[in-house]
């Protein structure tokens, strides 16, 4: 999402952020909350429930984008709060691809399609490889925000697809599957080129 997107997103979210702060609710709460929300969208996915499951998601993805918000509005976030807060989001992801996986295997009155599913499966395991790419390279000091397919871009085309039904879903998750592993490759090239100009410790290089 560009940073222009993004500042907007947060001059929007800044008040509920701050009432909810005001009110002593946690970011966590608020992550764990949009987790569940991600689970029954998966449900909805599983049964055939489109546009509900893209309302769901949508509602998962502002509390998503209202947690953060809500720590910045509080005391500030804290490192359990943040690693909660990546760990699941992997999870809500999750649940919505297997609530579609679900759906077009053994979906009511559908017949199997095998290759949605393997397409299904390359995008979860390109939303993952990002994810990993980003922790993996900060973890050895290296800023890593790049990419055309950041999670928000996902989630976006998620929603929309969602919403407007499972044939537009189907195409919505060859887009997925191609560029989230795009953008792991952004990533990995961002982090092989940061590297080459340094020379980080060799314990990094574990795993």
């Amino acid at each position: 999402m560009t940073v222009g997107l993004k500042t907007k997103a947060r001059e929007l979210l800044d008040p509920v952020a701050r009432f909810a702060a005001d009110l002593g609710i946690s970011p966590t709460a608020i992550t764990v909350v949009g987790l569940g929300i991600s689970m029954i969208a998966g449900v909805a996915l599983a049964r055939g429930h489109f546009f509900a499951a893209g309302v769901l998601v949508l509602l998962g993805g502002l509390c998503d984008m209202t947690d953060g918000a809500v720590a910045r509005a509080g005391e500030g976030g804290t490192r359990t709060g943040a690693f909660l807060d990546s760990t699941l989001d992997r999870y809500s992801e999750l649940a919505v691809l297997l609530g579609a996986l679900v759906y077009y295997l053994a979906g009511p009155g559908v017949v199997p399609e095998p290759v949605t599913a393997a397409v299904i499966f390359i995008a979860l395991g390109g939303s993952l490889l990002v994810s990993y790419t980003r922790a993996r390279a900060e973890a050895i000091g290296v800023e890593c925000q790049v990419g055309i397919a950041e999670r928000p871009e996902r989630l976006i085309l998620i929603i929309i697809g969602t919403l407007l039904g499972p044939a537009v879903f189907r195409i919505v998750l060859w887009i997925l599957a191609i560029l989230s592993h795009i953008t792991a490759a952004q990533r990995i090239h961002h982090v092989v080129r940061t590297l080459s100009h340094g020379n980080p410790p060799r314990d990094n290089f574990r795993g």
